[in-house]
């Protein structure tokens, strides 16, 4: 994209102005200088605009990067949670004291059992 948006005419304007104020004897070195200025300026330019891309990625990659860590920890959190309910109910059934009947002792196993969460069939699929 040029930094300048000139027609060809207007250059030969310009060109011929300049001949005129300068003089045929410096107008190389002018015209030379010129053109090493607004290649500076070009690069210049450039630089500006490529920092300016990489620090718009870098804050799309920010952003991402929550998003990934706050869809893992609600993973986390989802496969944590029925394991940490099975140990407590596991953990009160141990502080129970013995009924001695094992009818209650087994009652109280089938309720622990039919109060944990099922897992899906996709998980028994996936670790074969």
């Amino acid at each position: 994209m040029p930094v300048l948006d000139m027609s060809f005419g207007e250059l030969l304007v310009i060109g011929a102005v300049t001949l005129i104020v300068v003089g045929p004897e410096r107008m190389p070195k002018v015209a030379r200088t010129a053109g090493m200025l607004l290649g500076r300026l070009q690069r210049f330019i450039a630089n500006v605009k490529s920092e300016i891309h990489q620090e718009m990625q870098m804050g799309e990659l920010a952003k991402l990067e929550a998003e990934l860590r706050e869809g893992t920890d609600d993973l986390r959190n989802s496969i944590h949670q029925p394991f940490a309910d099975a140990a407590a109910m596991l953990a009160e059934g141990a502080q129970m004291p013995p009924t001695g009947s094992d009818e209650d002792s087994s009652a109280a196993l089938q309720h622990a059992i039919d109060t944990l969460p099922a897992l899906p069939n996709s998980a028994y699929r996936d670790r074969r």
